[in-house]
């Protein structure tokens, strides 16, 4: 058995798919929601700490199946603002364009439990901070809340701005000084130093006995004996002298008794 395919059933058949379609992509979009933040600008409520407090009301097109529904934040940094020390000490301040930056994920629990009622509602109000301890610096940042069970996307993402002051960047120049130059100076400011203003010395200086040279010589004790000299063994020079004349006087002795007993002989 042949099956005819006409024109007429195959456009059929098309609209009943768009038409399925259409359904699936309106079911998903009202499943999503949407929300309503608060204040887009949030300013810097703990200085010491760093932290932002963050508001904003989440609405559902159907109620969940729990009292609690898992979400996340994804904070993708979009902007920095930079504080910066300049030349002159001039505090400049910019927004910095950022890209490529790792988002940052905060997983926290949207209740929609009615506590007076006991009923799951279909929209809630919600509140938490976010702190410079988790990363979180002043600037801007794009924020895409996502159901975390099924990684739905609920409503848009939003851009909003984290408002304080950042840590100062030092970008002034660095003047490198001479060693020599202030070696010099100190060795000119030590003279004045030392001589005082009149350019005397100091009265202790001229009293300290310690500061006598040691060429002068000490004052004798009158109280102690003189010592004895005690002389070197060996000659002397003088003395080499008185006995070289002894044995030449000697000599002459002796040859004048010579002459006398030779003179005796002849005589004789």
């Amino acid at each position: 058995m042949l099956i005819s395919i006409t024109p007429r059933a195959i456009s059929k058949f098309v609209g009943l798919l768009a038409l399925l379609c259409l359904v699936v992509t309106s079911s998903v979009a009202s499943a999503a929601g949407r929300v309503q933040w608060t204040k887009t600008a949030i300013q810097e409520t703990d200085t010491s700490g760093g932290s932002w407090k963050l508001e904003i009301k989440v609405f559902l097109n159907r109620a969940p199946d729990t009292a609690h529904l898992p979400v996340k934040f994804e904070f993708s940094p979009i902007a920095y603002y930079e504080r910066s020390m300049m030349d002159g000490d001039k505090l400049v301040e910019r927004r910095v364009p950022l890209t490529g930056r790792q988002d940052i994920i905060e997983s926290v629990d949207l209740g929609f439990m009615d506590p007076g009622s006991g009923k799951l509602e279909k929209r809630t109000k919600f509140s938490f901070k976010v702190t410079r301890a988790h990363g979180f610096e002043a600037g801007e940042y794009k924020v895409t809340i996502r159901n975390a069970r099924n990684g739905q996307v609920i409503g848009g993402a939003t851009t909003i701005k984290l408002e304080g002051e950042n840590e100062v960047i030092d970008r002034r120049a660095m003047v490198f000084a001479a060693p020599g130059k202030k070696k010099k100076e100190e060795k000119k400011e030590e003279p004045a130093a030392e001589g005082g203003e009149g350019g005397e010395a100091p009265a202790a200086a001229t009293e300290d006995p310690e500061s006598t040279p040691e060429s002068m010589p000490e004052a004798a004790d009158p109280a102690e004996p003189p010592q004895e000299i005690k002389e070197k063994p060996g000659g002397c020079g003088c003395r080499v002298e008185e006995t070289r004349g002894a044995s030449h006087s000697g000599l002459f002795l002796s040859l004048s008794l010579l002459g006398l007993l030779l003179l005796r002989r002849q005589r004789a």
